[in-house]
């Protein structure tokens, strides 16, 4: 790749230092991801600023005030010849080979956003890192043996306040319009080829009038995917979600949850909540999971049922399948994720300020 003037400029002057955290944050949805350690961080007097990439970022005057950051375009860093003594992503952004991310840090660290689509989660990129604050030993294992790479389980940050904060279900009703009087369905699928929208609209419009239904899409299906968006707003649905909206307030909101690949079943599995695996043709064999993709792998263990089964309802109404779906959870979330349910934000922020665990290779 032919090198700009700038950054031929930048190779022969003198680079500048900064001696703080930063993380380049692409999408809206990281904020949300992130916010739990910018606030464990903040309470830690831990100095950090927010990198843009392309894509405009909305952080609220609150956010700005409590965080005490900085929030600045990733190209005037650049510009300017400085980098991060650490840098924080969730993958390698643009460039597989680093090079974005080698011209705005001395340190590299991985903060993992998902833990579904394994041949995408686990590809060779990783490589470009100098470590991986991952959710915990399944996890930290595989980056391991597959590249040697340095790991901490911090858990699932995004999830503390799930633990630790009392819900106010009358008011979740009300901001997603349910009827108190029915039990709540959420539907989070993802995007692309392993998406469930459109095999299953027909059946899940079906349980509309006994179930409130919510429905938050992929971040990059608005943009990406417009006629599965018009799909979805031609079902009865109670709410349709297309905006970068924090998930836990829906965890907290659903009686059931539906998914098909991806993280956010992982994430119901910490938290202990009762879903449905909606299955896709050959998911096994798309190129973002292969065989052994951890959420194909839960289709060993959970209820999951394809759209020519028809079988949603028979699911949610059998007790045994409840009966023995907490046990499961728990055993999932023991082999998925570090037992710090609550305080994973402040495990995190301690690996981001103590990084010593970057040449122990574990987690202090």
């Amino acid at each position: 790749m032919r090198k700009t003037q700038i950054e031929m400029e930048a190779e022969q002057s003198p680079v500048t230092i900064l001696e703080r955290l930063a993380f380049l944050v692409h999408t809206q949805e990281l904020i949300n991801h992130y916010a739990p350690v910018f606030d464990a961080l903040a309470r830690a007097g831990a100095a950090f600023d927010i990198l843009t990439h392309r894509e405009p970022i909305t952080i609220t005057p609150e956010q700005r005030a409590a965080w005490g950051c900085g929030v600045i375009k990733q190209r005037r860093i650049r510009n300017l010849g400085q980098k991060y003594r650490c840098l924080v992503t969730n993958h390698f952004i643009a460039q597989r080979n680093g090079r974005l991310l080698h011209s705005l840090a001395v340190e590299n660290i991985r903060f993992m956003y998902a833990a579904g689509k394994s041949a995408h989660n686990l590809a060779p990129w990783n490589t470009i890192y100098d470590g991986i604050l991952c959710f915990g030993p399944y996890h930290a294992g595989a980056f391991k043996a597959r590249y040697g790479l340095p790991t901490y389980e911090m858990g699932f940050p995004r999830f503390d306040r799930y633990f630790t904060e009392t819900p106010d279900m009358p008011a979740l009703y009300d901001r997603f319009g349910c009827d108190p009087a029915k039990r709540t369905i959420v539907w989070l699928p993802t995007w692309l080829e392993l998406s469930s929208v459109g095999l299953f609209n027909d059946e899940i419009a079906a349980l509309c009038a006994d179930y409130n239904v919510v429905v938050k899409v992929h971040p990059l299906m608005p943009q990406s995917e417009p006629d599965r968006i018009a799909s979805l707003r031609a079902l009865p649905l109670t709410r349709l979600i297309e905006t970068a909206e924090d998930n836990i307030p829906l965890y907290q909101l659903a009686d059931f949850m539906l998914f098909d690949y991806g993280g956010p079943a992982f994430g119901a599995i910490y938290a202990g909540k009762r879903f449905i695996l909606l299955d896709v043709p050959q998911a096994a064999a798309d190129t973002l999971t292969g065989p052994d993709s951890s959420d194909i792998g839960l289709r060993q263990v959970f209820r999951h049922v394809g759209a020519s089964d028809r079988g949603i309802r028979g699911v949610l109404e059998d007790d045994a399948t409840w009966a023995a779906h907490g046990a499961a959870c728990a055993d999932q979330s023991a082999r998925y994720f570090a037992p710090h349910q609550g305080t994973a934000a402040q495990h995190a922020a301690r690996a981001l300020i103590d990084r010593s665990w970057l040449t122990k290779g574990t987690a202090p």
